[in-house]
């Protein structure tokens, strides 16, 4: 066995115990001593595979946005027919979902901060840009200028991001699936009229 296909076994069962660390317990929980034994290789392969654990944590949160990008774009190819109001309802439902079904998952991709010194990786920026793209693709028609229409997408994901987290946490009481969705519907509603009723002005 080469080196390199023995390190790539490493790495695939490493990340796969750190995935379940994350699934489990949390980001809290993931600490290179536990992942090492549960991937049944020493502290030190851990870091010679990952570099630290930073980079293990950000290869985590990278398999946690490609599976997202994978249910939201799903959710689009089943909605690609209906109204922009439909799909942008379809985005908003796969990502709550989303956010049910892989709590601790999701929540780490937004708990992880970097020391200031170190920069993400161009690819999981990358990865993070590429689903906010799903969303401005959606609103091209509406707002035909790219940086106006990138800013309309990322205050839109914003606030539903907003409205699932306090929801999930319990921060708005006692609010499950079918309010948060409710809540959702009323603010994509609300953000569409405005948006509809500026491009009338425009044209």
């Amino acid at each position: 066995m080469t080196t390199e296909p023995r390190r790539e076994r490493l790495k695939t069962r490493i990340l796969a115990a750190a995935e379940r660390i994350v699934r489990d317990e949390g980001l809290a929980a993931l600490q290179a001593r536990r992942v090492a034994k549960a991937a049944d290789c020493a502290i030190g392969t851990v870091y010679n595979v990952f570099g630290d654990i930073d980079d293990l944590i950000i290869a985590v949160n990278s398999r946690t946005l490609a599976d997202l990008g994978g249910g939201l774009e799903a959710a689009l190819a089943r909605s690609a027919a209906g109204s922009l109001e439909v799909r942008l309802m379809a985005l908003a439902g796969a990502y709550l979902d989303f956010a049910i079904a892989n709590g601790r998952r999701w929540r780490a991709v937004f708990e992880h901060t970097l020391p200031e010194q170190k920069a993400r990786p161009a690819s999981f920026v990358a990865d993070r840009t590429r689903l906010l793209a799903l969303l401005e693709h959606q609103l091209a028609t509406l707002l035909p200028d790219p940086a106006a229409r990138t800013d309309a997408a990322r205050a839109l994901y914003a606030s539903v991001h907003g409205i699932v987290q306090l929801s999930l946490d319990g921060r708005l009481g006692a609010v499950g699936p079918s309010d948060c969705e409710r809540q959702i519907r009323l603010l994509v509603g609300l953000v569409l009229r405005g948006l509809e009723e500026v491009s009338r002005k425009r044209d």
